[in-house]
């Protein structure tokens, strides 16, 4: 799997990602803050963001919690229907715990005209990593199509393995 990944480094941190990603960057990001998207072929972006530690730090008192302020707002979304935590793990990432999340939801998208919504099964991944050697926190996430094969999990295993954020 490797072979198919290419380093994506900058500003002192740096990620492998998968080497047929259209990479984009935000244009108003700088080396306090800012995102870059990974656009795989189908359609599926991957977004590693990350700004300033101390301005989380002030609110949160953990990563997890920070990670679970995160996903209670995307549970609140008027969009989002029958959201399901699948997993809730502490991993290391450097010298530093991480929490990683998946969760699986549908997501009401507004079909042909007079159509109505209909539901779309979902399945997103959020690493949340607070690193005070760079004075950064770091959150890698993606929603994607559920296919009840994990099709995602291998990808962003890798990423998340090869993430360094010092």
């Amino acid at each position: 799997m490797k072979d198919n990944f290419e380093r994506f480094s900058i500003y002192s941190f740096g990620i492998d990602y998968p080497n047929d990603c259209r990479v984009e960057f935000n244009s108003k990001g700088r080396r306090e803050t800012g995102d870059v998207a990974f656009h795989l072929p189908e359609k599926i972006r991957i977004f590693l963001s990350w700004g300033e530690l101390a301005k989380v730090a002030n609110r949160f008192n953990s990563v997890q919690e920070h990670a679970e302020f995160s996903l209670n707002a995307m549970k609140k979304g008027k969009s989002v229907r029958n959201f399901e935590q699948v997993s809730k793990d502490s991993v290391p990432v450097n010298t530093h715990k991480a929490a990683l999340n998946k969760i699986r939801f549908e997501e009401m998208i507004s079909g042909f005209p007079f159509s109505g919504k209909k539901p779309v099964q979902r399945e997103a991944y959020s690493l949340h990593v607070h690193c005070e050697d760079s004075k950064r926190y770091f959150v890698l996430y993606t929603m994607a199509p559920y296919d009840g094969q994990g099709k995602y999990d291998r990808t962003m295993t890798a990423m998340i393995d090869s993430f360094k954020c010092h």
